[in-house]
């Protein structure tokens, strides 16, 4: 299976930034424009706020160009994800990322001025709801500031900072070259999108095998610079944290989060330790239904009844998801059901192209989606996971400022995870036989769970020992970091997976490390999910709500905001119940297989 080129795709299945700007013309006018309103804000408020009346009136005209910087910067790095190899969007990508440096240092005396402000006025804004995240991060911000012109240094090297996300980002997109490889005389391409997207789950053993080790051998001969690369984000984090006399990079790296390190520690030691088991015992039973001896990481994926995972189109995707969240009721589903008319989502699995997923949000405009469609049901999941995202982006920008409309990264993975539960949900209503039913339960397990307790959550786990590590004072090497993966792979799996040398890469295949404490957030997202899907089948106002949720942004705190679906984080209870509802949904799947075979 060979990657086509962008080219070679219908213009349905690419998205359609023109929501945004027309063309690169009209997008390098909006870059000056909002220069100019950078140029002049500085002008009427450098050296000039006092009081109340000063910062109310300049946070008013800070947001309208935070706004221009949203949609600025969201079409700026959008279409070189698409194709790295092109060379026009890396030439819109350099110039959204120089606008994006060069506003951020003009801007720079504002947060510095605001987060210098006297408690008095900061309470009284904060009494403002238009303001409030601004006012509570700047509270958090303002026992750690630095001399003015440090903060403006420090912005100055933003740019710099991201250069490891970047190198990584590039180097996954386009230099990760994976070997062909031949099983039965037939020879496969092999590459990042297909083994992820594709041969990771394949049906045949050898298939999934031979295509893990060509994968494995193309990512070690980068891991040198992938480590190197690593080490300059995590060094460069440490080195921040220090120069703001955090406790700790964790603590650092956590503030913005609006939680403590203790929720970040029970987050990847309860599962860890308590939901490690029901995994092995998922895992065990799937070795056992499709007759393996042993489980490898190159198996771990593989579906419990490949032979009845159906191939979907992206039509029949539009119809899972549109019935799938039809439980939320119209004001839910008349928002997102525009996705594909509008083309929000960019499908091609062309060369080139970045292989993960993501949802991006331009204020007020609409959300856009990237992922890779090759018409396996992993697919569905991805593009309601993704849907889930933009559903939260329209409701929050409906209903709150520019300034309280992003979630905590805490929990903003929890609209996405919870769409993922209504999917699994839907198919296994709508389907009539034991056979069906388990593997609507299992594709709960494998696209939901798996991904976001498991491969997220390792790679948390990953997380803390590199981070402690690096606090300690120590260093590391892409030997050193394929030694604390194996470690942490071999801890959870047990004797449930065989974890070798090619498992111990694993620390190369996401992005997410290269954006602070952000993997650990797949799985508490998913908890707060679980905890509004539980409650949705349980209260009559589960629905209105969800929406309710979703609408509320980051106007309040993770934990005032979970306790609108009625979920307490202050606890360890919405955690212990998401477990809990794992191991049922194991049983019932063991239930299903023993049904089948009678």
């Amino acid at each position: 299976m060979e990657l086509k080129k962008r080219s070679e795709f219908p213009e349905n299945e690419l998205w359609d930034l023109t929501a945004l700007y027309k063309d690169r013309e009209d997008f390098l006018l909006a870059i000056e424009k909002a220069l100019e309103d950078v140029r002049v804000f500085r002008k009427n408020y450098e050296n000039k706020l006092t009081d109340v009346d000063d910062f109310t009136q300049a946070l008013m005209e800070i947001e309208q160009i935070y706004i221009q910087m949203s949609h600025i910067d969201t079409y700026a790095f959008m279409p070189q994800t698409t194709d790295f190899s092109n060379e026009e969007f890396a030439q819109i990508a350099k110039a959204g990322s120089d606008f994006m440096t060069k506003a951020s240092v003009e801007l720079s005396f504002f947060d510095t001025a605001l987060a210098q402000a006297d408690e008095a006025i900061l309470d009284e804004l904060e009494e403002n709801p238009h303001f409030s995240a601004a006012i509570r991060q700047a509270k958090i911000q303002k026992a750690h500031l630095l001399a003015p012109e440090v903060e403006k240094a420090l912005t100055n090297l933003n740019e710099v900072m991201g250069a490891p996300y970047d190198i990584y980002t590039k180097m996954r997109a386009g230099d990760f070259a994976m070997e062909d490889f031949e099983v039965d005389g037939k020879t496969y391409t092999n590459s990042f999108v297909l083994y992820e997207n594709f041969y990771q789950n394949h049906e045949d053993a050898a298939i999934r095998d031979k295509a893990f080790r060509s994968f494995s051998k193309g990512l070690r001969q980068h891991q040198n610079a992938a480590a190197a690369a690593y080490l300059a984000k995590v060094k460069s984090e440490k080195l921040i944290a220090d120069m703001r006399g955090y406790a700790s990079v964790f603590d650092y790296l956590l503030a913005e989060q609006e939680v403590d390190r203790s929720m970040f520690d029970r987050q990847i030691d309860l599962i860890m330790t308590e939901f490690a088991p029901v995994a092995r015992k998922f895992l065990k039973h799937v070795a056992e239904v499709n007759g393996l001896e042993k489980m490898t990481f190159a198996d771990w994926k593989l579906d419990i009844d490949n032979e009845l995972n159906p191939n979907v189109t992206i039509d029949e995707a539009y119809d899972l998801v549109m019935k799938s969240v039809a439980s939320l009721g119209s004001e839910y589903t008349k928002e997102v059901e525009r996705y594909q008319k509008e083309r929000w989502v960019d499908f091609a699995a062309n060369a080139n192209k970045d292989s993960g997923g993501y949802a991006a949000d331009p204020y007020k405009v609409h959300p856009y989606v990237l992922m890779s469609w090759t018409g396996r049901m992993s697919d569905v999941y991805t593009l309601i996971h993704e849907i889930g995202h933009s559903g939260q982006f329209i409701f929050s920008d409906n209903h709150q400022s520019y300034f309280n409309t992003h979630m905590s990264t805490y929990y903003v993975e929890a609209p996405s995870t919870f769409n993922e539960l209504l999917l699994s949900d839907y198919l296994e209503h709508a389907f009539d036989t034991a056979r069906q039913k388990r593997f609507a339960l299992a594709h709960r397990l494998t696209d939901t769970y798996f991904h976001n307790f498991i491969t997220h959550l390792l790679e948390a786990a990953f997380q803390r020992k590199v981070y402690t590590l690096i606090e300690e004072g120590g260093t590391f090497g892409a030997e050193q970091l394929n030694a604390i993966m194996k470690e942490v792979l071999s801890d959870f799996w047990g004797d449930a997976v065989e974890i070798d040398d090619d498992a111990a890469l694993t620390w190369m295949r996401q992005s997410h490390y290269y954006m602070g404490l952000y993997s650990y957030t797949y799985s508490a997202g998913l908890v707060i999910a679980t905890s509004g899907y539980l409650h949705l089948k349980s209260s009559p106002n589960g629905a209105s709500d969800w929406l309710d949720f979703l609408k509320s942004g980051g106007s309040k705190t993770p934990l005032e905001t979970a306790k609108i679906i009625g979920a307490d984080i202050s606890t360890d209870k919405p955690l212990r119940d998401t477990i809990q509802f794992l191991s049922d949904t194991v049983d019932s799947i063991i239930a299903y297989s023993k049904a089948i075979s009678q």
